[in-house]
């Protein structure tokens, strides 16, 4: 009808509290809104009353549940000094789900959360939406010091905008190059320090231990992203403009598996657990891991020596001897209501002071800052961390605009590529072509 609100203007008449309850209830009516529906308009464009009293000094904050118990003396002393309650809710473990279960609620202008864990890929989706808060207000003027320049430029590529910060890692994962120092030193064969070594040695243990040289988990979705980013990264590459060193890294994936046969082509299928599955069971030489393998090795208690779990910098291509590393961390929705309280625990959990007891206190937690590996970098998985950091073998995960659905492509061209689908040229054409669509 002329003259009265459609659906769109009524929701943001009612975000900009230009129109009351009880014109709301009028229109509703007019628009079919029954009383359940009314409730989820509302929520959807903030028109709830505020919370107030104890409610009010409560923030929640999504992470993955595993983590829960770690936080719990960080969240009360919180408390004691700031008398703010943190609340903790179950944040999903993937990029892909953090954005399903989050894009509606911001779309819509709203959250169901006052501090959410977010990833590269999810994180720069939040971003570019415009739907997180600056952080740079709660941040000290040295704190970006406690960083190292890995960090500070993973940071650059996928938290910062215009100079502003809105997003800060408290996790830190890296693709390590893990190896059976005991099988090697067996066969009188040094760790592979190069593509051409990783052959060589890889084919002597296949012919003597009948174990293959190397795998990584390939299957689909993501994973197959995973490990290419790890060979173009030691190829020289950039993955997403399929140049001359991306080319390189998918023919040396190809040629692990055909022509030296030293990589199982059923590693394309596998998930992480079938590839430490197939490393315990002492079928692999040498595989690219995550850090949560460190404690995966230590809890086979009967398989279990530390020599088994040898962790090297990874075999140099023409690029060096590079991995990629990202993570996750803290952002600030921009819809929450309890925004000043939210920064301020912002800056509380993300201190130079905090990020040491974090990293003690659980490995999701555990990054390169200084501060982290200069307390802890002779103990457990961040002694290697501090090798990887120091000897500048780590880069930025693979970026560009829409990095979600050009992994995507990465993982469909890799895998056709790499089950003999498509050849070369065509897997380097077909991979220009698409991610040249997403611009």
């Amino acid at each position: 009808m002329a003259g009265d609100h459609q659906p769109d203007q009524l929701t943001q008449a009612v975000r900009d509290r230009r129109i009351s309850r009880r014109e709301l209830l009028r229109h509703a009516a007019i628009l079919g809104l029954g009383s359940s529906s009314l409730g989820a308009f509302l929520a959807a464009c903030g028109g709830e009353e505020k919370p107030t009293g104890k409610e009010a000094n409560t923030i929640t904050w999504s992470v993955q549940s595993f983590a829960h118990e770690a936080l719990q003396p960080f969240l009360t002393e919180f408390k004691d000094k700031t008398d703010i309650t943190v609340k903790l809710e179950s944040g999903p473990a993937t990029a892909q789900d953090v954005m399903t279960k989050l894009i509606p609620a911001f779309s819509s202008g709203t959250t169901p959360y006052d501090v959410v864990d977010v990833g590269d890929p999810d994180g720069e989706a939040f971003i570019r939406g415009g739907w997180l808060e600056s952080l740079d207000s709660v941040l000290s003027a040295d704190f970006w010091d406690d960083f190292s320049p890995s960090m500070k430029e993973s940071t650059a590529t996928w938290s910062q905008v215009d100079g502003k910060t809105y997003r800060i890692y408290h996790n830190w994962e890296l693709g390590y190059f893990w190896n059976r120092k005991d099988i090697l030193g067996g066969l009188n064969l040094e760790i592979p320090t190069t593509w051409d070594e990783l052959v060589e040695v890889g084919t002597k243990a296949k012919q003597q231990e009948q174990m293959f040289g190397f795998a990584d988990a390939a299957s689909k979705p993501g994973l197959m992203f995973v490990y290419l980013a790890y060979l173009t990264a030691q190829a020289g590459g950039n993955l997403y403009e399929f140049d001359e060193g991306t080319r390189n890294a998918f023919k040396f994936a190809h040629d692990l598996i055909y022509e030296h046969e030293i990589f199982p082509k059923e590693a394309l299928t596998w998930s992480y657990d079938q590839l430490n599955a197939s490393y315990t069971g002492d079928k692999l030489l040498t595989m690219r891991e995550w850090t949560f393998f460190w404690d995966v090795a230590a809890g086979q208690k009967q398989w279990y020596k530390t020599e088994k779990a040898n962790v090297s910098l990874p075999p140099a291509g023409p690029g060096g001897a590079k991995t990629w590393a990202g993570g996750w961390g803290w952002s600030v929705p921009k819809f929450t209501e309890k925004k000043e309280a939210a920064l301020e625990f912002i800056k509380f959990i993300s201190s130079k002071e905090n990020a040491p007891r974090l990293a003690k206190a659980n490995s999701f937690f555990a990054t390169a800052r200084n501060s982290v590996l200069q307390e802890l970098g002779n103990e457990g998985i961040l002694q290697y961390m501090k090798l990887y950091t120091e000897k500048g073998a780590v880069t930025p995960r693979p970026y560009t605009q829409q990095s979600a659905k050009a992994e995507t492509v990465v993982d469909d061209v890799g895998q056709g590529y790499l089950t003999n689908q498509m050849d070369l040229d065509t897997a380097m054409q077909q991979g220009k072509q698409r991610i040249a669509a997403l611009r």
